[in-house]
């Protein structure tokens, strides 16, 4: 009997210590969007009184991502994740929950987390089936491959994708869009980026796609917080170097399919490299940042109710103050600007124009007075300064090679008319004499067949990629490497 009570006593001071240690899983949802993604935190004791810890998003199928620091006193806790410009810091309740906030490039809001288990993350991980990835056997060759950058120092990850057989055939490169995103761009169970493949490679087209860096068998290489589109073009070369050391591969019609933010980095490369025989901007920009940030913000607040007279005004000001970004300005002359055009803006402003800004913001007037202090915070990042004040054209006029520029009509992320319009404007003015825009009825951002084409619906859709879509890529590709 006496054993017995030892053994239970011991059980149970066991699980108390289990209990009060901060070792584990944890898990929340962040807004994005429109969606709720979940991030897990994992995190490990290396002593006493050190920490490491990698973060997950599996909604994205990104796992294993290494933290840059975390910090715990008492019950304080910090987590730095330099990949993505974030970090968190909470309260620990000394049990089960982990109260509060999450900042990514200047936004915050109130995160709180729970502790998971190993089994409640393999949930998470699960895909769901998505009618359209592809399964074995393809029909094909396929092989994951590895190489470097020419002065060795990055490492990529990817997938090359051709017909059977011993011949020679083109090949593209799908270049991913904003965030950092693995092979397959998997996103809810989507992997639009292998979809693709899957069927440009059953059509006679090789295609390599590649982990973003900081994703799966890519490394992160140095001061990511620093690097911009135009960095990740340099990443495009090193692709299209390992593509010409390969024997089965044509290299008179090497291709780059750039989605979304690829869409200004397929121009870049290709106006650098005259061994780019053709690019498709799929759900690419024709016009600044600046520009696409705006509608976007003006799409939410149409969502949320507000007039067309007050989106306008919000949009004026949005406009003048993204601006300001251009350039090498402090902090504090950011401020002090910002500051000047939000007073000069606010002052032009009827009172009704304002009643309505607030009760679509859901916000009080005192956050109003104060609002201009968070744009410099918010955006005052190397990658989105360069995303907000670059301008397509610098390099899209360079291309001489043919261009297809597609999207969905209900793409709500990048506007088709006004983006696929200032494309077709740039490319005619530049005198490239083989080109085409096209603007697919009834397609999103992804080119999923689509209700509306809100942010929300990506993962409430079955299908990941329409076949319309992928037919029109693939018949101008196919009438373009003869």
């Amino acid at each position: 009997m006496k054993n017995l009570f030892i053994a239970v006593l011991t059980l149970c001071l066991a699980n108390q210590v289990r209990a009060q240690d901060i070792t584990g899983s944890w898990v929340g949802l962040i807004p994005a969007g429109g969606i709720k993604l979940h991030l897990v935190f994992n995190i490990k004791k290396t002593s006493d009184t050190s920490y490491t810890s990698t973060f997950d998003s599996p909604d994205q199928k990104a796992f294993g991502i290494a933290c840059s620091s975390i910090y715990k006193k008492a019950d304080s806790l910090f987590i730095g994740m330099a990949l993505i410009g974030g970090s968190y810091k909470g309260a620990w309740d000394g049990k089960d929950s982990i109260s509060g906030t999450y900042k990514q490039g200047g936004g915050k809001i109130a995160l709180n987390l729970k502790r998971i288990t190993d089994t409640g993350k393999t949930e998470l991980a699960k895909d769901p089936v998505r009618p359209q990835t592809p399964k074995p056997p393809y029909g094909y060759h396929s092989e994951d491959v590895e190489y470097d950058n020419a002065v060795k120092t990055l490492h990529y990850g990817a997938t090359f994708t051709r017909p059977d057989g011993s011949g020679k055939y083109p090949a593209v490169i799908i270049i991913s869009g904003s965030g950092t995103q693995d092979r397959d761009g998997a996103m809810f169970g989507h992997k639009p980026y292998w979809v693709l493949a899957d069927y440009l490679t059953k059509n006679g087209i090789a295609v390599l796609r590649v982990d973003d860096r900081g994703a799966g068998k890519s490394s992160l290489g140095d001061d990511i917080n620093g690097k911009t589109s135009l960095d990740f073009s340099y990443d495009v070369e090193a692709s299209l170097n390992y593509l010409e050391t390969r024997p089965d591969v044509d290299k008179k019609h090497l291709g780059l399919i750039g989605h979304s933010e690829g869409g200004i980095i397929a121009p870049m490369a290709a106006a650098r490299r005259k061994d780019v025989s053709f690019i498709v901007l799929w759900g690419g920009p024709g016009i600044s940042g600046a520009r696409i940030l705006t509608e976007q913000s003006a799409f939410e607040l149409k969502k949320n109710g507000l007039d067309s007279n007050s989106i306008e005004a919000f949009k004026s000001l949005q406009l003048q103050i993204l601006n300001l970004f251009a350039g090498s300005k402090t902090d504090a002359e950011l401020d002090q600007e910002i500051k000047a055009v939000f007073e000069a803006w606010k002052k032009s402003q009827p009172s009704k124009t304002l009643e309505a800004l607030l009760a679509a913001l859901n916000i009080r007037d005192d956050a109003l007075q104060n609002a201009f202090k968070t744009y410099n915070s918010m955006f005052n990042s190397g990658w989105l300064r360069f995303f907000i004040s670059y301008d397509p054209e610098i390099a899209l006029s360079k291309v001489k090679c043919p261009v297809l520029a597609i999207n969905g009509e209900k793409d709500m992320q990048v506007n088709a008319a006004e983006n696929l319009g200032r494309i077709k404007e740039i490319l005619t003015k530049s005198g490239n004499k083989d080109f085409e825009v096209k603007a697919i009825p009834g397609l999103n951002h992804l080119l999923q067949t689509a209700n509306t084409g809100d942010v929300s619906e990506y993962e409430t859709i079955p299908e990941t990629m329409s076949p319309v879509a992928m037919n029109i890529i693939c018949t101008w590709i196919k009438l373009h490497t003869k």
